[in-house]
């Protein structure tokens, strides 16, 4: 039987091993730290006593790369049973219901487009035009951000504010004026115009820890290994490829092809080779980041008027109500593409954070506060131009048994738990071919 071993216990790390295994590979897991999950882990709070994801996530129903591993760690019932589309708008001037409903796909979202407020139906008119032309125009406009589009099309102010600027920061983790609008048509063609439950929004009930957790007996089941707390120094390459890796406790551990299923920064420690190859150096000379801030909030009264509530403020993006036995509420907030709040301390960040919430939620007061744990990822996902979109490299190498997977790889997705699963899934059937 073949052996891979896969650096990174990551969602992608974790996909590729599985459908290694499937295709009968024996398969080495190897993670540096002491849990699962990469940047999609979860970290024990003292005070609550609860475990907290490592930034708050959610899925959608199109996620069907990570559905299906889910499904094969027999965790998938846990996501929750994933509800319609819907939120509430706390704006300053009032605030209002995007509810997609019951109906199917297209239909529920085009109806809670026609129920936003202060449009008018010119206005309305344009939305849709642009949303048609979106969903079937191809790729036509590759190298065209988010903003030039909804500047060729004609959106208002009013539209970007409250739809457009809103999905795409939270779609793709960057702002319109960088977001390439390639991908912000996929979010829309795949997931919420898509056929019906492609839009069912999950905030997972449990941590992302447990979700992902049982890949250790799943492999341990099926003949393979998850090895934690082994960070992996390099990779042995020979005339045939990808023969071993080296880890930091002075092991060599051999085997017949190697995933490295890691960050950009990561890669190149690994396999320094990989600076020849004119596809890696070229995306990751041009790689930038863009940072996502979490606030998770336990609270001695309950104040979110709904389980998801976002927010027309440059500082917070959403609100999403969290399961606790802590508090009589907890709360996540979340802001994406948080550039211009990074450079902050995290007493003044935070002071930021809890005054736009108060400015959405006027029932909250800042004594309500038992527990407050901030996290800033500055680098949760690979900042998605345009024209480094067109750059990402496909996962392969000039050693045939030597593949990368990441949420990062040209997989024709933003960087998203759906895309590294997807990269994942990638990597292993090239492999095996």
């Amino acid at each position: 039987m073949a052996c891979a071993i896969v650096v990174g216990a990551g969602v992608a790390g974790i996909s590729a091993a599985v459908h290694l295994t499937v295709r009968g590979w024996r398969v080495v897991l190897v993670e540096a730290r002491s849990a699962v999950g990469g940047r999609a882990t979860s970290v024990w709070d003292v005070q609550s006593g609860e475990f907290i994801d490592c930034g708050q996530h959610v899925f959608i129903g199109a996620y069907r790369e990570f559905g299906a591993l889910l499904r094969h760690l027999h965790t998938y019932s846990l996501a929750g049973p994933g509800d319609a589309l819907r939120f509430l708008f706390c704006r300053r001037d009032g605030s209002f219901l995007f509810d997609t409903g019951r109906a199917p796909g297209p239909l529920g979202f085009v109806a809670a487009l026609s129920r936003m407020p202060d449009v008018g139906f010119p206005e309305r008119l344009r939305l849709l035009r642009a949303l048609l032309w979106l969903i079937a125009s191809g790729n036509r406009d590759a190298s065209s951000t988010v903003a030039a589009f909804l500047q060729r099309f004609r959106q208002s102010e009013q539209l970007v504010a409250t739809f457009w600027r809103p999905l795409t920061l939270s779609a793709l983790n960057a702002s319109p004026e960088e977001a390439a609008v390639a991908l912000l048509r996929v979010v829309l063609r795949e997931g919420f115009l898509a056929a019906w439950g492609g839009s069912a929004f999950f905030v997972p009930a449990v941590s992302l820890l447990e979700l992902l957790q049982p890949i250790g007996d799943w492999l341990a089941r099926h003949g393979g290994e998850l090895r934690l707390r082994t960070p992996v120094t390099r990779v042995v390459l020979d005339s045939a490829g990808a023969c071993a890796v080296h880890t930091a406790t002075g092991q060599l551990l051999k085997a017949d092809a190697v995933i490295l299923a890691v960050p950009p920064w990561g890669l190149l420690r690994l396999a320094p080779a990989l600076c020849a190859v004119p596809a890696y150096a070229e995306f990751l000379t041009h790689a930038r980041y863009s940072p996502i801030i979490t606030a998770y909030l336990w609270l001695k009264e309950p104040v979110l008027p709904a389980p998801v509530c976002a927010f027309v403020h440059p500082d917070l993006h959403w609100a999403f109500r969290r399961p606790t036995r802590f508090a009589a509420e907890s709360v996540a907030l979340v802001t994406s593409a948080a550039d211009h709040l990074c450079q902050l301390s995290r007493q003044r960040l935070l002071e930021r954070l809890l005054a736009a919430f108060a400015e959405g939620i006027p029932t909250f007061r800042p004594d309500m506060l038992l527990h407050v744990r901030l996290m800033v990822e500055r680098r949760a996902t690979v900042l998605l131009t345009p024209a480094l979109h067109a750059r990402r490299p496909d996962g392969t190498t000039p050693w045939g048994n030597l593949m990368v997977a990441g949420d990062w790889i040209q997989t024709g997705l933003p960087c998203t738990l759906e895309s590294a699963a997807r990269s994942g899934r990638m990597a292993a059937e090239k492999l095996t071919s």
